[in-house]
């Protein structure tokens, strides 16, 4: 069972065929889920497929860097998160998919108590707004 989901309805006129394109267009998802960015770079692999980037965005605590691997899937994208904040070590991983008019996201976070309580909470309140932003395809 996911830590926490988030479900968003795909936009008027919008297909599902159109939204897992938005969902695997790997620069576009990155500026939806670091919309304070301030750098990326791919590391490795194929951003048609899977593919591994360092990102470095703001936080209210600061500047942070991790590493995002997205690997396109049939009907969406898996993420992983893996970073390493002062308080300890915090993967998140999560599970996209369109269907049925809409974008599902299911996440699990791993990490301390009060790591995977700051993240959940972080997810809850921005990954509706992010959503809505990828499936524009609008960066933030």
């Amino acid at each position: 069972m996911p830590t926490t989901s988030v479900s968003t309805p795909i936009p008027a006129g919008m297909t599902d065929a159109q939204a897992v394109a938005a969902v695997q267009n790997h620069e576009v998802m990155i500026h939806a889920l670091a919309p304070e960015i301030i750098s990326y770079k791919m590391l490795s692999g194929d951003p048609k497929s899977k593919a591994v980037y360092e990102v470095t965005d703001r936080k209210p605590i600061g500047q942070t860097t991790y590493k995002l691997t997205i690997t396109n899937v049939a009907g969406g994208v898996d993420t992983l998160v893996n970073a390493n904040p002062p308080v300890g070590t915090l993967t998140i991983a999560g599970k996209w998919r369109v269907a049925n008019g809409k974008l599902q996201e299911d996440v699990d976070i791993d990490g301390n108590f009060v790591m995977k309580r700051m993240a959940k909470g972080n997810v809850d309140k921005t990954h509706p707004s992010q959503h809505v932003k990828l499936l524009a395809g609008v960066k933030a």
